[in-house]
């Protein structure tokens, strides 16, 4: 039976060929396996059947597989590689799969996938426990605070606005009210996989041991900031995001590989699908509260309500 956790499809006729995109929650011990399963395909469906090219990127706890093939080969190929019976990769979960081709081959795939069972639910995402780990050499302290990420519950475009309102993009607001307290101290917000939760990372890096005081700077800032307030940074931060999210339809291949990296690791393929009226859509309630939600791990560790 094939299931998938997700299945996504844009219609895009730039190429003859069709370009599924899969991944997988796993860490690089699965690797090897999955290129195995997926090589498998050569045997079971014949060389005339075949991605004319095939390529893996791994990211931070997933992994995911883009392949260009013939018209032709697309449904039997993809029938076998995400049907875990014949592969032996059901440890690995269903794939998230992602498709960029013609009309006509997307119907013809989406009604195979119906016909063998359909997309299942999407499996319920477990809560994740903030952390903080301190570590000092060389008299430089890094300071790392891992905690869920907000997305589930606030929205991926308001959570991916909120990154680019207040740490990253064009977004400064915290690197200088860190500056302006007086701390060195270098602050990066990232997103990742832990235990195949969606995390926002927190990575803290000073030449003194204050890497709580800097995250209590983070905190009062985000108390005291008002997004309603800002509406010129606000817009920044949506061009930011649009041209971010836009850049995935420069060819079939990118459009295809972002589509389901940001659905594998919880960040949303919707976004890269309808990038900009994802991004015009949220407002400042929104977006505030998804700021909320990205210090969130930060109270949580420091032990604040």
């Amino acid at each position: 039976m094939i299931t998938t956790r997700r299945y996504l499809a844009q219609v895009d006729r730039r190429s003859r060929f069709t370009t599924v995109s899969m991944g997988w929650r796993t860490t690089s011990e699965g690797v090897p396996r999955l290129r195995s399963a997926v090589s498998g395909a050569r045997d079971h469906c014949g060389p005339a059947k075949q991605p004319v090219a095939v390529t893996w990127t791994p990211g931070d706890g997933a992994l995911v597989m883009t392949a260009t093939l013939p018209e032709l080969a697309v449904q039997g190929w993809t029938e076998y590689v995400t049907n875990t019976e014949h592969t032996g990769i059901g440890e690995f979960g269903d794939p998230v799969l992602a498709v960029v081709g013609s009309a006509g081959v997307l119907e013809d795939l989406e009604g195979s996938l119906s016909e063998r069972g359909g997309e299942g639910p999407p499996s319920p995402q477990p809560a994740f426990r903030s952390t903080m780990r301190q570590t000092t050499a060389q008299r430089i302290e890094q300071t790392l605070v891992i905690g869920q990420d907000p997305a589930g519950d606030v929205g991926f475009a308001a959570t991916f606005l909120a990154i680019c309102l207040v740490a990253g993009g064009p977004g400064t607001l915290l690197s200088d009210a860190i500056e302006k307290s007086g701390h060195q101290a270098i602050l990066q917000a990232g997103r990742g996989l832990q235990d195949s939760t969606p995390t926002v990372n927190w990575h803290i890096v000073t030449t003194r041991p204050n890497g709580s005081a800097v995250l209590q700077t983070v905190l009062s800032t985000v108390a005291g900031y008002r997004v309603a307030e800002h509406t010129e940074a606000v817009e920044q931060a949506k061009e930011f995001a649009r041209t971010n999210l836009n850049r995935a339809w420069q060819s079939p291949y990118e459009l295809a590989r972002s589509l389901a990296t940001y659905e594998v690791m919880g960040w949303g393929g919707e976004l890269v699908r309808n990038p900009d009226t994802a991004v015009d859509l949220v407002d400042s309630a929104a977006i505030e509260k998804a700021v909320e939600g990205l210090v969130r791990p930060i109270k949580e560790v420091l032990g604040r309500s």
